[in-house]
């Protein structure tokens, strides 16, 4: 599928954002705009917000997009909030503008609906006792068969621990985050 809905799910410390970054590096290196709403220590990407990504920016085109912590963005139980209406119609939006979207939470269910069911695949993560390897299997995802398995994998992603900052505070807002200039 061109331009797929990825939810990365697993628990706390299972290596979700971690992965997000090793396929950042993978696209940046196919020569992908990265957009992020975490910081990418080694390659040039483009910082975006959940409260960003709502204003649904015109400048958003050909990219892959990774958000982690999305509930924080697209809570299910928020579903009257505007920004939350915006993201998920960023979500129906993907194909025309070319992005791919990669997405991670903790537990499925407290991401808004709307954004469940435009997603295509999810990638469950165990957790590990070694950091840094990830167990993990890919479903196909849809409203009619839910998840239908397509395989597993196991990878070392030790070497991007220095690629981003797992300690890292998501938060909705500009406004809540640290002075940050775009990197190019």
């Amino acid at each position: 599928m061109k331009y797929p809905i990825t939810c990365v799910l697993g628990q706390r410390g299972s290596g979700k954002t971690l992965f997000m970054t090793y396929l950042a590096h993978q696209y940046y290196a196919e020569g992908k705009k990265i957009y992020s709403n975490f910081t990418l220590k080694d390659i040039p990407y483009h910082p975006i917000t959940f409260e960003k990504l709502a204003s649904l920016p015109d400048e958003l085109t050909d990219a892959v997009v990774f958000l982690d912590e999305i509930q924080i963005g697209a809570d299910a139980y928020e579903v009257f909030k505007r920004s939350n209406k915006m993201i998920t119609v960023f979500a129906t939006q993907l194909r025309k503008r070319h992005i791919t979207l990669y997405y991670s939470t903790q537990v499925f269910k407290m991401v808004t609906k709307r954004l469940r069911l435009q997603t295509n695949y999810i990638i469950t993560f165990d957790h590990n006792t070694t950091p840094g390897i990830v167990n993990g299997q890919i479903y196909e995802y849809n409203t009619e068969t839910y998840q239908e398995y397509i395989k597993s994998i196991k990878m070392d992603l030790r070497g991007y621990f220095n690629s981003y900052d797992t300690d890292e505070v998501i938060t909705f807002s500009e406004n809540e985050i640290s002075e940050g200039v775009e990197k190019q």
